[in-house]
């Protein structure tokens, strides 16, 4: 090899290690930017409620991205923002179809407890079954009062998007009506979640 190619060879590589040093000079700050926003995206869909774990592993891999860019290790770093994003794109997915199936579930029970209001009352007339026992039929009209009760309070918790919240104070409702009135099938979507 002449001295000419080893020249041009030595001042390839020097150029390629000096673009190399140079790509990774700086912090990832685009990419920062982009997980921050994926994140407050994920909390606006509910993720700390409906998917609170990759939210948290979310979270914390921008923690271990400013640990990174602040040790300089801007490799690391960019690898970091970029699980934070994917992390917050799935805490933002999970969100929203556990939110869905919260949604489904509370209107579910919402409308069986109505049902079972129904029930209750043409049962206290005695039109909708066997008549009730005096004391069964007391327990069944202060069932009634509360559920008159918890049916206003899911309301306002389903305005404000509280989809586990209305499911769980309905269904116990739903299931003291069925033991008050002799139904020993399950409250369907007793799942609170």
């Amino acid at each position: 090899m002449s001295r000419r190619a080893a020249y041009a060879l030595f001042a390839f590589a020097l150029i390629s290690l000096s673009l190399n040093l140079s790509a990774c000079s700086e912090p990832p700050i685009k990419e920062r930017h982009q997980a921050e926003d994926a994140v407050a995206a994920a909390r606006a869909a509910d993720a700390a409620i409906y998917a609170p774990e990759p939210l948290q592993a979310a979270e914390a891999a921008l923690v271990k991205y400013d640990e990174a860019a602040a040790s300089r290790d801007y490799r690391q770093a960019l690898s970091f923002a970029i699980d934070a994003r994917d992390k917050a794109y799935e805490a933002a997915k999970q969100a929203g179809n556990e939110k869905a199936a919260a949604r489904s579930r509370a209107e579910k029970l919402s409308a069986d407890v109505e049902a079972l209001m129904k029930t209750a009352n043409a049962r206290l007339a005695g039109t909708g079954g066997p008549k009730l026992a005096p004391a069964a039929a007391d327990r069944v009209r202060t069932t009634l009062r509360n559920a008159t009760g918890v049916l206003q309070e899911t309301r306002a918790l389903v305005q404000r998007q509280d989809y586990r919240g209305a499911a769980l104070r309905l269904a116990p409702i739903a299931d003291e009506f069925r033991r008050e009135l002799g139904m020993n099938e399950p409250t369907p979507g007793r799942r609170g979640r």
